[in-house]
């Protein structure tokens, strides 16, 4: 009976020590909470009653409140208050003509941003910088554009350049042409941001430039001068002879490419002397009707004196004795 007693309070002992010491599982965290177990608690294997272990930030976050540890109390671990969040690279380091274009994470751990250059200006290094644990990466800066060394035009020489072998955005130079010859286009070219030149002028021969279109004047004078009468016995009885003056249009042509044959020539000047002949008749048509009637009313007026017939017999009898 004693002995009985005493295995039955041993066991029950032994039970009540195992159920005090009990360990707890290995811990588990959610992977969207952004930590970790410590080196030290990966290494452990057995978790006995009142082990703590601790956590960290995963690359890239960093802690922004709460503790690192939980407990193990009666086989269950207490609760995880460790929060962490992004790392913020800030803003990359200044640098001259050079700007950052940032993707929707802005500066934050994972973000990536765009390096632009100035016009004129191109980078050189990293187009493109990821914000790292560490920060960022690569690095970034912008050159000025250069273009080739400038070259002589045929005819031509370079006036007025800058002082540098590769010209940079922005620099001009002059150009001029040899003696006898034009320039045909823009008297200087400029280096422009795609590292290219405007375009080259030309130097032509004065004498190979093709003219204006030539305008051609003709002018028709043609002068008649009528008799003048002042009375009626001034008119001479015989023909009269009239004269008249054309003067055949004056072609003026200027430049040596007028393109005007001798053809349109010849027949500007039949067409001025038929106009001038057409007047001058018209004029002498009109002269002539006018002496006819003068003289017409002369002859009448010399039968209508009103004498009488018979005085007028014995002055022609007087006459002839």
């Amino acid at each position: 009976m004693f002995y009985s007693n005493s295995w039955t309070k041993c066991l029950i002992y032994l039970i009540f020590i195992t159920s005090g010491n009990s360990e707890c599982p290995k811990p588990q965290v959610e992977r969207n909470q952004n930590v970790v177990l410590t080196n030290d608690a990966l290494l452990k294997n057995d978790f006995p009653e009142g082990s703590e272990v601790l956590f960290q930030c995963t690359n890239g976050y960093m802690k922004a409140q709460g503790s690192e540890s939980i407990t193990c109390t009666s086989g269950e671990w207490s609760t995880l208050e460790l929060i962490c969040k992004k790392k913020d690279c800030g803003v990359p380091k200044e640098m001259p003509h050079l700007t950052y274009e940032f993707d929707k994470e802005g500066t934050l751990f994972g973000a990536s941003a765009r390096a632009i250059c100035d016009k004129g200006y191109q980078v050189q290094g990293s187009s493109y910088r990821q914000c790292y644990a560490t920060g960022w990466s690569g690095r970034s800066r912008c050159e000025v554009v250069t273009c080739e060394e400038p070259i002589d035009i045929m005819n031509g020489m370079i006036s007025e350049k800058p002082d540098k072998q590769f010209p940079e955005y922005g620099d001009v130079i002059q150009y001029s042409c040899d003696e006898g010859y034009t320039l045909i286009g823009n008297i200087s070219i400029e280096c422009e941001e795609d590292g290219e030149y405007s375009f080259l002028p030309e130097c032509k021969d004065v004498n190979d430039i093709p003219l204006k279109p030539t305008t051609i004047s003709a002018s028709i004078t043609t002068s008649t001068v009528p008799p003048t009468i002042q009375d009626v016995s001034d008119i001479p009885l015989k023909s009269t002879s009239i004269t008249t003056s054309t003067v055949p249009p004056t072609i003026q042509v200027s430049g040596r490419h007028h393109e005007i044959g001798e053809h349109d020539i010849n027949a500007a000047t039949r067409n001025a002397a038929a106009k001038g002949s057409v007047i001058g008749i018209v004029i002498v048509i009109v002269i002539l009707i006018v002496l006819f009637v003068l003289y017409f009313q002369k002859r009448k007026g010399s039968y209508q004196t009103g004498e009488d017939s018979r005085r007028k017999e014995e002055l022609l009898q007087f006459q002839n004795d």
